[in-house]
């Protein structure tokens, strides 16, 4: 798993194509990177031999001081994601088409077309999730969201009952304008938590849909350990590790954390 040269040249060959623009790969230190100047947007292409999440954070936070917003982008989601990761570059670029949420309906949808959407339409693929709505637009789904079970909070009042919104994902090259908070107050009339949760992924967000949607940051998580089978290139936390794993097969990575953003209410 190795960082080649190959892999770096089909990430800015795809990107290249995709938005008709000539892209070079650049270094700063021991990372390889693939900047969008105008747009002030950088890719780090994350090298698997890293192992200090540390410095991957303070490259980010360097970069957005200075008023670029930079992802990180591993080799297996690469090959594994590659259509989710354009479309996800495609909508951070600004170049997504729009349709307007009062123009949607919202409807409710099963587990399974709730896992049909995330798996083509989300980085992270799919999750399980207790309530499930949508937006249709001209008898498409444009838009899904995913909540969990109210949950009751330690250290509040009786009563108190919070909900995560676990996945949130529109159509791969549409933005939805106002559909994150029409599916959010749907979801809230609905069932009246007290609060809602969600975790925004530090690898790929800044969280600004969040922010612009009432919620404020609350943490910011620690990294995690994550081991990677080298040969299926599926992702494990150590957890959830097969019971009849071989060592050699994996290899231990990492995410840089998560921002945890909570709406109170």
């Amino acid at each position: 798993m190795d960082i080649k040269l190959p892999w770096l040249e089909d990430v800015r060959n795809s990107l290249s194509i995709l938005f008709k623009v000539t892209l070079s790969l650049s270094a700063d230190g021991v990372f390889q990177l693939i900047h969008f100047g105008p747009k002030n947007f950088s890719i780090h292409l994350v090298s698997a031999d890293l192992d200090n999440p540390a410095e991957l954070i303070a490259l980010q936070e360097r970069y957005q001081q200075n008023g670029i917003y930079l992802v990180h982008l591993w080799q297996d989601i690469w090959h594994t994601r590659k259509e989710q990761v354009l479309g996800r570059i495609t909508s951070i670029l600004g170049f997504n088409q729009r349709i307007h949420g009062r123009k949607t309906q919202v409807i409710s949808v099963d587990q399974q077309t709730a896992d049909d959407f995330f798996n083509h339409n989300h980085l992270q693929a799919s999750a399980k999730c207790r309530y499930k709505f949508a937006l249709k637009y001209n008898d498409q789904i444009v838009a899904v969201a995913g909540f969990s079970n109210l949950r009751r909070m330690k250290n509040t009042d009786p009563g108190y009952r919070s909900a995560e919104l676990i996945r949130f994902a529109s159509l791969t090259g549409y933005t939805v304008t106002g559909g994150f908070t029409k599916l959010l107050k749907h979801f809230i009339g609905l069932y009246q938590p007290n609060d809602i949760m969600s975790y925004a992924d530090r690898d790929w967000s800044l969280g600004q849909a969040y922010k612009e949607s009432g919620f404020e940051c609350s943490e910011i998580t620690q990294p995690s350990v994550i081991y990677l089978d080298k040969k299926e290139l599926i992702r494990y936390f150590p957890h959830r590790l097969p019971d009849d794993r071989s060592e050699p097969d994996f290899i231990k990575i990492f995410n840089t954390g998560n921002l945890k953003y909570i709406l109170y209410l």
